[in-house]
C-alpha cells in the first residue's frame, strides 16, 4: 500500500459515511485492489492492542482477573487469532452466498470499501479505550461510549453495504446483521480459548 492509496481511501471512507455515493471511486476496486485492501488489518494493529489492553483493565477494574493472575499469553494469542478470522469470515461466507444472493458483480467493491472503512469504523473505539486507559473515564463512561461507538458504526456499515452492494435496505441490512452476528460468535470463541 501507499501513502496515496491510504490517503484516498480514507477520503473515500469519508464521503461513504456521508452517505456520498462518490466514494466509492477513491478505492481500487480492482482485483489487485481488492487483495491489497486485506493488508488495512496491519493498519488496525494498534487499534487492536489499544483495544486489547482496555480489555484488559476492564477486567481488572470489575476484579473479574488480578494481574498477577491473569493469563496473558492465552489471551493475547486468542485475540490475535480472533481478529485475524473475524477480517476472513465474512468475505469468505459472501463469497460462497454472492451468487445466491445476487451480488456476484458487487462483491469485490464492496469488501474493498468494507476492509478500507473499518479504519475510519475504529476511530471512536480508539478515542474511548485511550481515554478509559489513561483514566480520563471511569469504565462506566467508558462502555456507555462504547455502546454509542458501536450504533454510529453500524450505521456507517449499514450505508457502505447500501452503496457498495447497490442493495436494497433487506440485503443491506442483513449483511450488517451477518456481519454482527460472526464478530458476537467469534468473540465468544475467543474468550473460551483464553478462559474470560
Amino acid at each position: 500500500m501507499s501513502l496515496n492509496e491510504i490517503r484516498a481511501a480514507l477520503d473515500g471512507s469519508w464521503l461513504l459515511l456521508r452517505n456520498r455515493p462518490e466514494g466509492m471511486t477513491y478505492f481500487d476496486l480492482s482485483l489487485q485492489g481488492f487483495w491489497r485492501s486485506f493488508s488495512v488489518v496491519f493498519l488496525l494493529i494498534p487499534a487492536f492492542l489499544i483495544s486489547g489492553l482496555a480489555e484488559k483493565e476492564f477486567y481488572f477494574t470489575e476484579n473479574m482477573f488480578q494481574p498477577e493472575t491473569f493469563p496473558d499469553s492465552a489471551y493475547w494469542t486468542a485475540q490475535m487469532v480472533g481478529l485475524v478470522v473475524d477480517w476472513l469470515t465474512l468475505p469468505i461466507l459472501l463469497a460462497v452466498l454472492a451468487v445466491p444472493i445476487g451480488i456476484s458483480k458487487s462483491y469485490v467493491p464492496f469488501i474493498v470499501a468494507r476492509n478500507w472503512t473499518s479504519l475510519l469504523a475504529s476511530v471512536p473505539y480508539m478515542i474511548t479505550y485511550v481515554l478509559f486507559l489513561l483514566r480520563i473515564i471511569p469504565p462506566g463512561v467508558a462502555v456507555l461510549l462504547s455502546f454509542s461507538s458501536l450504533l454510529v458504526v453500524l450505521w456507517y456499515r449499514y450505508l457502505v453495504a447500501r452503496i457498495a452492494l447497490q442493495a436494497s435496505i433487506s440485503l443491506a441490512a442483513g449483511v450488517v446483521v451477518l456481519d454482527v452476528v460472526l464478530t458476537l460468535l467469534i468473540s465468544q470463541i475467543v474468550g473460551n480459548l483464553w478462559g474470560s
